[in-house]
């Protein structure tokens, strides 16, 4: 969040000492609070390391400018999630599009956890890195996917062919259904394939 400029204030542990986050707070200019391990026990629930943050609010992308980022790729990866609904889940998808390179992630405005300070600590820094795009409705979303180039492949446990086959030499956009009913019907009759995960 320091490097990426979202912090607004720095909370430290009377006595914290670690050089490496110190000089980096000192080289990101951001002003400091210490306050006493009690007074940051109530702020966190207890559960820090003797440093918190004030950031800015989490900020969505426009499709436009994932696609823009998107367009830097020969095979550009973007991840649709169709109602993803555990804090916890949002932010190991996060995590995970980080070290996969994926160029964006969009998801529904309804029925989806929003980004949030669960999602942000789980992502472990990746919601810092992995543009997120809040989209209106996932099949007119589809469309203009695929005017711009994109095959659509969505997950779902009963498909035939598993996620290996495919070469993915081309532009992907991976749908991840929710955690209790996975993809919807319309948003898989949208999609040019369908795979299995085993």
């Amino acid at each position: 969040a320091l490097r990426t400029n979202r912090v607004k204030l720095v909370y430290l542990s009377n006595g914290f000492s670690n050089n490496e986050i110190l000089s980096l707070i000192s080289n990101c200019r951001v002003q400091v609070s210490y306050i006493s391990n009690k007074e940051l026990d109530a702020m966190c629930d207890g559960v820090h390391q003797g440093c918190a943050a004030l950031i800015k609010d989490y900020e969505y992308y426009s499709l436009e400018s994932v696609l823009q980022k998107a367009s830097k790729h020969e095979h550009p990866v973007l991840l649709i999630l169709d109602g993803i609904n555990d804090p916890h889940n949002l932010g190991a998808i996060i995590r995970c599009a980080d070290v996969f390179d994926v160029s964006g992630i969009l998801i529904p405005k309804h029925n989806q956890v929003p980004l949030n300070a669960t999602v942000a600590k789980t992502s472990a820094g990746a919601i810092n890195y992995v543009p997120v795009a809040l989209v209106g409705n996932l099949n007119q979303t589809i469309e203009i996917l695929k005017k711009n180039g994109y095959w659509i492949v969505s997950s779902d446990g009963s498909a035939k062919i598993n996620y290996q086959d495919l070469k993915y030499d081309f532009k992907v956009a991976l749908i991840i259904g929710s955690e209790g009913q996975g993809v919807s019907k319309l948003v898989l009759n949208n999609s040019d394939y369908i795979v299995k995960i085993p």
